[in-house]
């Protein structure tokens, strides 16, 4: 594949949402000022403000990023027969992905309350995410990967339990002072297995 090539606005913008993300990550939202953000990027806070106006603005559009760069666990389900080391490397994209992430992860309830316009956009997000999860599940189970047939709603249930999951599992992991590493990270999947693994014939 060929490397994306940005007009320099958009290099811009892409710089601008790489180095707040990082900030972000290691300081938190509310300690990384616009001003702290144009510094760091070496850029004076108007350029900063002809891209992204404020931090909400930026915080949403990293979700955004977090979305497409999450469209690809959905593809990758796609292509391919659905066994348990899929799941795991699934699972693995997944927790990568929260861990790149993180400070949302930490935070999203807080941005959430905070921010009308990205809690709408969230809530929009997580329900399509949650039917993709349902939709590779009755996928699984048109192949005969699934035990026993699940209703709409414990379906629903066990997809949405997944999904909290993940969204807290980051929470819970540093609350107990766990040190965030690969072996937390493959304890991490290893969970969600386990969590998925009784609805699931034990394909290898």
């Amino acid at each position: 594949m060929s490397p994306r090539i940005y007009k320099p606005s958009q290099q811009t913008r892409a710089r601008i949402l790489q180095k707040a993300v990082e900030l972000f990550n290691e300081s938190g939202t509310t300690s990384v000022s616009m001003n702290a953000l144009a510094e760091s990027l070496e850029i004076s806070a108007g350029n900063l403000q002809y891209h992204y106006k404020s931090r909400d603005e930026i915080i949403r559009a990293i979700l955004e990023e977090m979305f497409v760069e999450f469209d690809a666990i959905y593809v990758f389900a796609e292509e391919e027969p659905f066994t348990l080391d899929t799941l795991r490397r699934i699972m693995r994209v997944n927790f990568d992905l929260v861990w790149k992430h993180r400070f949302f992860y930490r935070e999203f309830a807080a941005l959430l309350r905070s921010d009308p316009i990205l809690a709408r956009r969230f809530r929009e997000i997580q329900e399509k995410r949650l039917t993709d999860q349902e939709n590779v599940f009755k996928r699984v189970a048109g192949s005969g990967g699934v035990r026993s047939v699940l209703s709409p709603e414990e379906l629903r249930n066990v997809v949405l339990i997944g999904w909290v999951l993940v969204h807290s599992w980051l929470s819970y992991a540093e609350s107990t002072g766990q040190k965030i590493d690969n072996a937390a990270l493959e304890h991490a999947v290893e969970i969600m297995v386990q969590h998925y693994k009784p609805y699931l014939q034990e394909i290898q």
